[in-house]
């Protein structure tokens, strides 16, 4: 069987990929460091390390130690995504994307594209207890309502489906081999 060519549109694909993997690597590191020196200075201001007039002012970063592992779990669910994708993306350059490994990649990144939506609601709950319980803004969030994304749960059902659709088709795909 000859490899076909990919076409210019996956190889602006792939790009794409590599450039938004590389940020996200950059945008983890950012928040890694700012999460860590934020909690530094939260602790130093739990314990009273810090003067009062200068505590007052980092308020701020009371919401960074609540947010920022949020976020940095969001970019880890995204960098899944990209990752498997990017695998995806190799098979198909080299001509042969029907295998089963692609199968595997597609249940990851439907997990993913859930494990992404969870944090977003956790987010969103974290903001109403703060308001509700303790009169706490986090940051300038309004919360107006709950925000059910339901395409992305439609999104992980699909890419189940497709998993599923391409497991079986390379499944068969090998048993044709095997016929004389």
């Amino acid at each position: 069987m000859e490899a076909i060519k990919p076409g210019p549109m996956i190889g602006g694909l792939r790009w794409l990929l590599d450039i938004v993997w590389y940020l996200l690597w950059a945008v983890l590191t950012v928040s890694a460091v700012g999460f860590l020196g934020a909690t530094l200075v939260f602790g130093f201001q739990l314990f009273g390390w810090i003067p009062e007039s200068a505590a007052s002012s980092l308020r701020s970063v009371v919401d960074l130690v609540v947010l920022l592992p949020l976020a940095v779990a969001e970019i880890l669910a995204l960098m899944v995504i990209i990752h498997r994708l990017r695998l995806i993306v190799r098979t198909l350059m080299a001509g042969d994307p029907f295998v089963p490994e692609n199968a595997g990649h597609l249940r990851v990144i439907a997990a993913a594209i859930a494990v992404y939506q969870t944090v977003r609601y956790a987010a969103q709950g974290l903001v109403a207890i703060s308001l509700a319980f303790f009169d706490y803004r986090i940051g300038d969030v309004e919360l107006s309502r709950f925000d059910l994304n339901l395409g992305s749960w439609f999104a992980v059902a699909a890419l189940l489906v497709l998993s599923q659709v391409l497991r079986e088709g390379a499944r068969m795909r090998q048993e044709q081999k095997l016929t004389i």
